[in-house]
């Protein structure tokens, strides 16, 4: 009897007391919460890749004219590293809802050279493009009939070009150049020394010319006026645009 009394005295000793949680299962909970915290996306983060353009400056020189000009439309400036030689480029944010017009924009304002989305993919694959460019020439407007495009030629010898006005083909078009041609215009471009030519051919008192920039092993020389320009930087212009008149995409 009194063995039996001692048993219901334990046993309900036992149900009264507060269970305790087992700590290896608390912290496995925490663990898992933390781990699934972390895999989480940012949507902070993910919208800003989705409301940022990549651009590139037409005169790496202008940079601060250029961040003031982003600023002041009150839109914001981050530097981005291109690891192209003489190339100046930046990300800048946009809203959401207004990416199409901003890039429009910024595309109309003759400030930059290109205007491209701002996503990771996007950025790695301009980085190898510019990289492998060997030369690139540029034409902007006048008051005239002057032809406005954009070209450029890679170290693998293939080339682009982009007409936007009065030119005999608009839009976007590609060509390659032979071994011969394109050994032909690097011997020209090294014979230059293209890195001791002047950073701007002109007369600011003559207005209403257009100006060409041509870029080349880092370095962007800008020519408004054709007077007066080292026989090297012609050979290469007249070299490198040949190839326009020949493929008639100008007259």
């Amino acid at each position: 009897m009194k063995y039996f009394s001692l048993c219901l005295l334990f046993l309900a000793m036992t149900c009264g007391s507060p269970k305790k949680e087992k700590p290896d299962a608390v912290e496995e909970i925490q663990s898992e919460e933390i781990t699934n915290t972390s895999k989480t996306p940012d949507p902070v983060k993910e919208e800003k890749k989705d409301n940022q353009l990549l651009v590139i400056l037409n005169n790496p020189k202008q940079i601060e004219d250029a961040k003031a000009l982003i600023i002041n439309s009150g839109l914001s400036w981050d530097d981005i590293d291109l690891e192209a030689k003489g190339v100046v480029s930046g990300l800048v944010t946009i809203p959401v809802d207004k990416k199409d017009f901003w890039k429009e924009r910024l595309e109309d304002s003759n400030v930059f050279e290109s205007v491209n989305d701002g996503k990771e993919e996007v950025i790695s694959k301009l980085k190898t493009e510019l990289q492998n460019r060997l030369i690139s020439i540029k034409k902007t407007a006048c008051f005239g009939d002057c032809p406005v495009f954009d070209f450029y030629i890679n170290k693998d010898g293939k080339a682009f070009f982009n007409g936007k006005e009065h030119v005999l083909k608009s839009g976007k078009h590609e060509f390659e150049l032979s071994d011969k041609e394109l050994k032909a215009l690097v011997g020209k471009i090294e014979k230059s020394n293209f890195s001791e030519f002047k950073d701007v051919y002109d007369n600011p008192r003559i207005t209403d010319l257009a100006s060409t920039y041509i870029f080349c092993d880092g370095k962007q020389v800008q020519v408004r006026l054709w007077q007066n320009i080292p026989d090297g930087l012609i050979d290469i212009h007249e070299y490198a645009t040949e190839f326009l008149y020949d493929k008639k995409y100008l007259e």
